[in-house]
């Protein structure tokens, strides 16, 4: 059994802190200012505010369940921040929250193994077995004056450099531990906690206008890719051939090279390319008591389907008919389309699907795509990304790419042979992008403001087959001329409206990619 102060105790723990979990925040900081001085001037004041914080935290009853608990949960997100050069904010949380059993089991490894057990279990159990002698609270209290007015006095002393570096990088505070994460919890807690209100409508006054008048139904598939980022389509201009297997459907594909999303992670973005709000009015947590576009076109009278291959549809799909054709650790998305044209058959009536896939998240990126689709070696297949080459990273990616697009030729197939009955249209958009070791970043889910091109930059496109576009009276030619005009999810809501014939007044023409495009005879 050792045996210390308390101030002691405080002291050593937050030199720890700052030493063990830190390096990332102080490389950043020195990264920014490029001075020695700033770095241990701050280093200094992270110390301090976290001895402060032990200071006000740490009693008789609290410090050893605490301070260990502070210890395993700074591993794990240093581990995180560590091996994949991420930044820990509320949407990383909320991601982390809606990660199944199988993500989970895809971010173990012996690397995660070794960092519990040396900076967690390890000083974990000196403390267990630590007496612990509490100073009075007079004492304390002069500790923690002293904290503060050290770190004031750091602060004001190199003030004219200090502001301007609070106020052009806030974001920095996303990587200093356990600032980060406490943060992040509070305000995950504050979005959960919050009392829902009652369920607010946006489709009361929806009403079907059918404009089209061949005798056909509608039959709309919109698939919800994952972790696509543009950079890596060769309809995007990219050197390799990773949509090959679309282009024997190019002449009625039209992509559009100019298009960004809504956030940089599954939490934000999938509930925001569904709602009526854009990227800067969404408020996320709004999706669990805001109807959607989906909601509309029920309302409406379209069959509106969601068939899942991923974690959840984020409560976007919690008033429609879902199916969940996988429910082992991984299926190829193809699983999604069994029974495919029985269902809507079935329905015999307007249609709308939402496929969402498995697509490319990663880091196990190799087992979603099946052998045909192998066309890169060698490949990435650890869960340490960083321990890859950036050929194998890329390699592996890439397939994943190229089975997304066998995916995509496939339900376009599917349409074919349904189009005798439909106007069938195909609607792809990914969720968002990702880092393949590009500034040693990797995954996605970075603060938007901050967060590079690729995790932004994602494909999207619309397959319309001619008999369909001269039934929705679309000029494909007019839409050929906008594919480098700029686009993001902030468009998909009311181009969706517009094309399934629903009048609304939450629709805006303007913001609709096919509107212009488009006569219609009651316009």
């Amino acid at each position: 059994m050792f045996k210390t102060k308390s101030y002691i105790f405080n002291l050593v723990y937050s030199l720890f802190t700052l030493l063990a979990y830190n390096s990332i925040f102080l490389k950043k900081v020195y990264e920014i200012t490029a001075s020695g001085l700033f770095t241990c001037g701050a280093a200094i004041c992270a110390f301090l505010l976290l001895n402060a914080a032990c200071l006000l935290l740490f009693h008789p009853k609290t410090v050893k369940p605490l301070s260990i608990s502070l210890l395993m949960l700074n591993t794990l997100t240093f581990y995180f921040m560590y091996t994949y050069n991420t930044e820990v904010d509320k949407i990383m949380l909320l991601n982390v929250l809606k990660t199944d059993v199988y993500e989970v089991h895809d971010l173990l490894s012996l690397k995660l193994a070794a960092f519990i057990i040396v900076l967690g279990l390890i000083p974990s159990f000196l403390i267990y077995k630590t007496q612990i002698i509490f100073s009075s609270y007079k004492i304390r209290g002069i500790s923690l004056l002293l904290s503060v007015l050290i770190i004031a006095s750091i602060i004001l002393g190199g003030y004219s450099a200090a502001k301007p570096f609070l106020k052009n990088h806030k974001n920095i505070k996303y990587s200093l531990i356990p600032v980060n994460y406490i943060g992040a919890i509070i305000s995950v807690a504050k979005v959960k906690l919050k009392r829902k209100p009652p369920l607010i409508k946006i489709s009361d006054d929806a009403v079907l206008k059918p404009y089209w008048n061949n005798g056909k139904k509608n039959l709309i598939v919109f698939v919800m890719g994952e972790t696509a980022r543009a950079a890596n389509f060769s309809l995007n201009g990219y050197h390799r051939p990773t949509n090959r297997p679309l282009e024997k459907h190019g002449k009625e594909l039209i992509y559009f090279h100019d298009f960004t999303a809504c956030g940089t992670s599954t939490a934000v973005s999938l509930p925001c390319v569904f709602s009526n709000s854009n990227r800067k009015s969404f408020k996320t947590g709004s999706e669990e008591y805001t109807e959607n576009v989906l909601d509309i076109l029920n309302h409406a009278g379209y069959k509106v389907l969601w068939r899942e291959n991923n974690t959840g549809c984020y409560n976007v799909c919690d008033r429609i008919e879902v199916e969940v054709p996988c429910r082992e650790k991984h299926c190829l998305d193809e699983v999604m389309l069994q029974s495919f044209e029985e269902k809507v058959q079935k329905h015999n009536k307007n249609t709308f699907v939402v496929l969402h896939q498995r697509g490319s998240h990663g880091p196990a990126y190799h087992e979603h795509y099946p052998e045909s689709s192998e066309l890169y070696t060698p490949v990435c297949t650890t869960q340490s990304l960083g321990e890859c080459s950036q050929e194998s990273l890329i390699n592996v990616y890439d397939n994943s790419i190229h089975y997304t697009s066998a995916f995509l030729s496939m339900i376009i197939e599917k349409l074919q042979n349904l189009s005798k009955e439909y106007n069938t249209v195909l609607i792809y958009a990914s969720d968002h992008g990702e880092s393949l070791g590009e500034d040693g970043r990797f995954l996605h889910a970075a603060p938007y403001d901050t967060a590079p091109a690729y995790q932004k930059d994602i494909p999207f496109f619309v397959w319309m087959p001619d008999d369909t576009a001269q039934a929705l009276n679309i000029d494909t030619n007019c839409l050929k001329n906008k594919i480098r005009n700029p686009y993001s999810h902030d468009n998909i809501y009311h181009s969706v409206l517009g094309l399934s014939g629903i009048e609304t007044s939450t629709y805006d023409a303007e913001a609709d990619i096919f509107s212009s495009c488009q006569k219609r005879a009651n316009n």
